[in-house]
This record gives structure tokens, sequence and C-alpha cells, in this order.
């Protein structure tokens, strides 16, 4: 199932996120696309700001509201 009811929303990572299209260190801002629940977990799509777009557990990252974001 696709949930996209936080899509657009702004997030960062909350610590160092190793993926086959790199590493994403903390603190990295990305913006959600959609999350999903593949094999029973939860995934979260990110298009992070350095271009790349993968799929993280929500606990690697932090997501903020849109005020918060602006800060």
């Amino acid at each position: 199932m696709i949930d996209r009811s936080r899509a657009g929303m702004r997030c960062r990572a909350i610590r160092l996120i190793r993926t086959v299209k790199g590493d994403f260190p903390k603190g990295t801002w990305g913006t959600v696309c959609y999350e999903m629940e593949n094999l029973e977990r939860r995934l979260v799509l990110v298009a992070w700001d350095t271009g790349a777009t993968v799929p993280v557990f929500p606990d690697e990252i932090e997501i903020l509201s849109c005020a918060a974001a602006r800060v």
C-alpha cells in the first residue's frame, strides 16, 4: 500500500544512512515522496537534495512540519 499523506513534507537524516546510491550524512535534507509497506516493513521514499531518490526506514529520518522546515 502506498501512502501519500505526507508527500512533499521536508525531512532530514538523523544519522548516517548508507545506500547503494551513496551515503547520506546526518543532517542531509530531502522531501518525502511517499510511504509504503514492503515485506511487513514500513519504508519512506525520499528525494534527497543531493539528487538521489532512495527508500529509507522511518527511524532514520525526522519528518518536519511545514512551519519547522522553513526555519
